[in-house]
């Protein structure tokens, strides 16, 4: 499998991921737009509140660290979302919609997301949606 790390200094793993503080839903919990979180360093002060936005989703899978049984993030690196690049996953979908999409894979502390989107963009704050 071939993957690439994205994202490594905005959201990073200290042999967990950053600990998840809201998944934000729009039109009523049918879209899927985006996290906030802390790092493992930022000591859920406020003012370290980050997010990441995504763009574009259109498929997406949730397990705990506990049962996933394919997490990409391990001690090599600190990168915590990774790129799935030859993804079997996202061959497996049906293509129409696809064409500018990616498979990335995001680790936070007890949950990880594989997501199937246009792109993945970091920042600080709580999420405007």
């Amino acid at each position: 499998m071939n993957t690439k790390p994205i994202l490594e200094s905005d959201f990073y793993h200290d042999g967990r991921g950053p600990e998840l503080q809201r998944v934000v839903w729009k039109l009523r919990g049918t879209v899927l737009v985006g996290f906030e979180y802390f790092n493992p360093d930022d000591k859920y002060v406020p003012d370290n509140l980050r997010h990441l936005v995504l763009e574009g989703v259109e498929a997406y899978s949730m397990a705990s660290e506990e049962v996933h049984g394919s997490i990409l993030a391990t001690g090599e690196s600190r990168a915590a979302i990774f790129e799935v690049v030859d993804s079997k996953w996202l061959a497996s979908l049906n293509q129409a919609h696809l064409s500018e999409c990616k498979h990335y894979q995001v680790m936070f502390y007890d949950e990880v997301f594989d997501l199937v989107c246009r792109g993945i963009k970091s920042g600080f704050g709580h999420i405007n949606a």
